[in-house]
C-alpha cells in the first residue's frame, strides 16, 4: 500500500494520452512544516486517506487535522509556517494575526486548537490535544508518505480508525460506515480476481 495522493490519476489505469495531475494544496504547507522542522503528525480523514491504495478510495475533507508536539519552539514554527503561506489563524472564535509568544503560551497550556483559513483550499487545524491517547502514542508506529516531493508523517491507521470509534461523533460513524463498505467491497473484488 501506499499513498495516491502525489500521485497522478493514471498511476492508476492505462496510460492516456494527457496524464491528469491532482493538486492538493494542503501540501504547500506540510511542505513548509517539513522545512521548518515541526514535528507534527497527520491525523483525521486526510490521514486515513494517504493509506488508499487508489484515488477511488481515498476520502476527501475540508480540513487537514495536524496534531503538533505540545512544545513552544514546535507550535511557534508552526504557527510561523501556517501563516508564512497566506492562511489567518484564529482560536476559539478569537483572531490571531501574529500571535506573540505570551498568546502561544497561553493556547500551549490550555492545548487549544488553532484554525489556519485560506479561501479556496482546506483548512489547516494544528492540534496540541488528539483525545485519550498522547502526542508520543500518535507518532509511535507513525508511516511516512511520499505526496509528490513531500512526505508527509501519517499516524498508524489503526489508531486512526480507534480515535474516530472513540469519538462516536455521528459523522465518525457514518465515515466508519462508509470506510468498512470500501473494505468489504475491496474484499469481494479480491475474492472473485
Amino acid at each position: 500500500m501506499g499513498s495516491r495522493l502525489g500521485a497522478s490519476v493514471g498511476d492508476a489505469f492505462p496510460p492516456p494520452q494527457a496524464v491528469l495531475t491532482i493538486e492538493y494544496p494542503h501540501l504547500r504547507v506540510l511542505a513548509r512544516l517539513n522545512r521548518a522542522r515541526v514535528d507534527y503528525v497527520l491525523i483525521g480523514v486526510m490521514a486515513i486517506s494517504h493509506y488508499a491504495d487508489y484515488p477511488e478510495e481515498a476520502y476527501f475533507t475540508d480540513d487537514c487535522d495536524l496534531l503538533l508536539r505540545p512544545d513552544f519552539r514546535n507550535l511557534r514554527r508552526a504557527v510561523r509556517a501556517v501563516l508564512a503561506e497566506g492562511y489567518s489563524l484564529t482560536a476559539g472564535q478569537e483572531p490571531l494575526p501574529e500571535p506573540d509568544d505570551l498568546t502561544l503560551r497561553r493556547i500551549l497550556e490550555h492545548r487549544a486548537n488553532i484554525i489556519g483559513r485560506q479561501a479556496g483550499t482546506v483548512s489547516v487545524d494544528l492540534v496540541l490535544d488528539a483525545g485519550r491517547m498522547t502526542f508520543a502514542e500518535w507518532r509511535k508506529g507513525r508511516r511516512l508518505f511520499k505526496a509528490g516531493p513531500i512526505r508527509v508523517p501519517c499516524a498508524a491507521l489503526e489508531k486512526l480508525l480507534l480515535a474516530k470509534k472513540r469519538a462516536g461523533r455521528p459523522k465518525d460513524r457514518a465515515f466508519l460506515k462508509l470506510y468498512r463498505a470500501m473494505l468489504e467491497t475491496k474484499r469481494q473484488r479480491g475474492a472473485k480476481g
